[in-house]
């Protein structure tokens, strides 16, 4: 089973560490976007374990990862699964911090929503499970993080828009984790 062969709890790297690595390898690809592919790959039951894991994602975001950035995504992928697998819903997806401008923070989401679509679309290709069925629940997540991937990052800032972001960014965790889950039963 796909959550069994999950190592120890693995810690995640903050965003702002996440976005100094990858600038540091010469990469503009937003941390979020990065993550959002991590768990799109799962999400579609992509075997973490598999050789092609980080090809599979290179393919998915379009880039070329190198030497100790693959071991640094290594560490996103490993602490991803940790989080997925941990009973306190330790997931979260990797955004900026609450203390960041309102504008970075809606546009990480966006392109968190993105980045798993990309992910989920490439492990089905690479899985070659492209006739599957998938599961409504999962169809219809698809379909919500399609439209959040369009969010407008020049929104007001507001009280409301605040709470807005939180409730926005709480759907895609738990949406995320129903996905992985039903690409766990699906695989069982």
């Amino acid at each position: 089973m796909l959550l069994d062969s999950l190592g120890d709890f693995e810690d995640m790297p903050p965003w702002s560490e996440a976005a100094d690595q990858l600038l540091n390898a010469g990469l503009t690809i937003n941390p979020s976007t990065l993550h959002g592919a991590v768990v799109g790959l799962l999400g579609a039951g992509f075997d973490p374990d598999a050789d092609n894991a980080i090809s599979t994602l290179e393919k998915a975001l379009a880039v070329d990862l190198q030497g100790e950035l693959v071991d640094f995504v290594t560490r996103i992928l490993r602490a991803t699964l940790s989080a997925i697998r941990d009973s306190d819903y330790a997931f979260h997806p990797l955004l900026p911090d609450d203390d960041d401008d309102f504008d970075d923070r809606v546009a990480s989401t966006a392109d968190w929503a993105s980045g798993f679509l990309v992910g989920f679309t490439e492990a089905v290709s690479a899985t070659a499970i492209a006739d599957a069925v998938v599961p409504p629940d999962t169809a219809e997540a698809l379909k919500d993080f399609a439209a959040i991937a369009q969010a407008d990052p020049e929104q007001v800032e507001s009280e409301k828009a605040e709470r807005d972001l939180e409730e926005l960014i709480e759907y895609l965790r738990f949406a995320a984790l129903n996905v992985v889950q039903d690409a766990v039963s699906y695989k069982e």
